[in-house]
């Protein structure tokens, strides 16, 4: 279904953030860059909101054959300003799309490149054994800021 087929105003009336409107209009079809435009907002974050609810689709064309699935590797030459020109096919097996930002670090034994969902996913990882149910650690820390400004009001 097409944007210009779908009552917009309508699908959102009554919804107060955007990322409530993000979400109402993902499920109906209309595709990403559309409600960027039609809520005034950054395409990036248009697509982190319908990701995060599962609902961004990113057109890819099925591999006819197990042959035709993308190596998992490939090699590149490196141009005079330090910069890669990366196979498409790669990129998008890696989730990682034209115009978004990617994370670059150094390891061991190379160079390592993978979309801001994966640094996400990593981080959340990291963080995951840390974290306890049902407490907001956001909440908490700003909490003891305001007992600690408190404490540096009564000159303790």
């Amino acid at each position: 279904m097409h944007a210009e087929h779908i009552d917009m105003d309508r699908l959102i009336a009554g919804l107060e953030s955007k990322s409530e409107k993000i979400r109402e209009l993902g499920r109906h079809g209309v595709p990403t860059a559309e409600i960027a435009r039609y809520l005034d907002i950054r395409y990036q974050h248009a697509r982190n909101v319908l990701k995060e609810a599962g609902l961004h689709k990113v057109a890819k064309a099925a591999p006819e054959s197990p042959a035709a699935s993308p190596k998992p590797y490939a090699w590149v030459e490196l141009n005079a300003d330090g910069s890669l020109t990366i196979p498409a096919e790669l990129l998008t097996a890696a989730g990682i799309e034209p115009g978004l930002p990617v994370h670059v670090r150094r390891i061991d034994d190379g160079i390592e490149v993978f979309s801001q969902q994966a640094a996400l996913a990593r981080a959340q990882a990291i963080a995951a054994p840390y974290r306890r149910q049902g407490v907001s650690e956001v909440d908490e820390f700003i909490a003891e800021r305001r007992r600690e400004a408190a404490r540096e009001d009564r000159g303790e």
